[in-house]
């Protein structure tokens, strides 16, 4: 159960998970039994998204037989459910459930859900913070605390075993960019600089994006699903109790492999892609592919291929780091596995959409 105690004037919080069901129930009544006895207990629902009868009677049991433990944030659906099995809702302690009653709905749990992605960010980052500092241990003060074998298995998958597909899509869009451009190009009659479209759009912009996403489906969602088996089946919980950080022993050795992987995919990924605009341009437009060499070498630098390369480094790092935290917070079910999975794909590819804008604007 992902609660967490938190001591202000002698009063302990429980922050109860979001997935709040039968198997989080028996520890969560058991953590409250040992608290009680100590100081005031504050039980906080605003995180319970996922619920069964189990938490709906637990809540029940609660407000008939705990009075003394302060019941706060309960709303929304395991509100309605409550009443519908016949309970009541017991006002907030403190003096707030006045003021609750006058708050519509609405605005309280849109309150509640903005504090909880509050919460998550100041998390992630948090996590962030943590890898880097392990990462720069590891690099430059001492190796233990990681297995190195563990960084050339990462290396092997996140590298060798990712470039069939990089290579399929990225060659696929290359020749989509230059078929659907050349009609344009060709109605002012500039069909030479389609090569120019092609080496910049590929080194700057394409080549990035697209293998970001590639390594998103492929690694992050391998990621986040091995973490978070290891996770529900306790072996991150092991390796606390024996002394070892699982940011350090488990993230640090997919920073380093994606850090590695990523170089070679990204220059495997821009001669392919624009092989795809030269075979392209050659069949189309009758363009030699020496001429549209040499054009696009008149455009494109090498500081192109050097931003290419850092914002696909950027890339792989917010996927892992993104899939990491997702699988080192995931619940202890299976079905939160799954859901862990998904979200860290979701969670890697807006954090690539939103970094890609952020160097938009600093490189145009």
């Amino acid at each position: 159960m992902a609660d967490q105690r938190e001591e202000r004037t002698g009063e302990a919080l429980i922050r109860l998970p979001r997935s709040f069901r039968l198997p989080e129930v028996s520890p969560a009544l058991s953590r409250l039994q040992k608290l009680a006895g100590e100081s005031q207990v504050v039980l906080d629902f605003g995180e319970v998204e996922e619920f069964d009868s189990a938490a709906v009677a637990f809540l029940r049991y609660l407000r008939k037989n705990v009075p003394q433990a302060a019941i706060v944030n309960v709303g929304g659906k395991l509100a309605m459910a409550e009443k519908a099995f016949g309970g009541e809702s017991a006002s907030v302690s403190r003096g707030a459930g006045a003021e609750q009653g006058r708050i519509p709905r609405f605005f309280a749990g849109l309150g509640g859900r903005s504090s909880g992605i509050v919460d998550r960010v100041g998390h992630f980052l948090l996590m962030l913070s943590d890898e880097i500092y392990h990462l720069g241990r590891y690099v430059f003060r001492e190796r233990r605390g990681v297995y190195p074998g563990e960084t050339w298995n990462q290396l092997y998958f996140m590298g060798y075993r990712s470039y069939p597909i990089t290579i399929i899509l990225i060659f696929l869009v290359g020749v989509t960019i230059a078929v659907t451009s050349s009609d344009q190009l060709r109605l002012f009659g500039a069909d030479v600089y389609l090569a120019d479209l092609i080496g910049l759009s590929m080194l700057r912009e394409l080549v990035p994006l697209m293998t970001g996403i590639i390594l998103a489906g492929k690694v992050g969602a391998a990621v986040a699903a091995e973490l978070a088996t290891m996770s529900v089946l306790e072996e991150v919980d092991a390796l606390q109790t024996m002394g070892v950080s699982p940011a350090r022993f488990l993230m640090v050795p997919r920073l380093l492999g994606i850090t590695m992987a990523v170089p070679l995919l990204v220059v495997i990924a821009d001669v392919v892609g624009i092989s795809g605009g030269v075979i392209t341009a050659s069949v189309k437009f009758g363009i030699p592919p020496s001429a549209f060499i040499d054009e696009m070498m008149n455009v494109v630098g090498w500081e192109d291929f050097f931003w290419g390369l850092v914002k696909t480094v950027v890339f792989g790092w917010a996927v892992v780091v993104g899939s990491g935290y997702k699988g080192l917070t995931v619940g202890r079910s299976a079905a939160e596995v799954g859901r862990a999975t998904t979200e860290s794909v979701v969670l890697s590819v807006s954090l690539i959409v939103l970094i890609d804008c952020i160097f938009a604007f600093i490189l145009y």
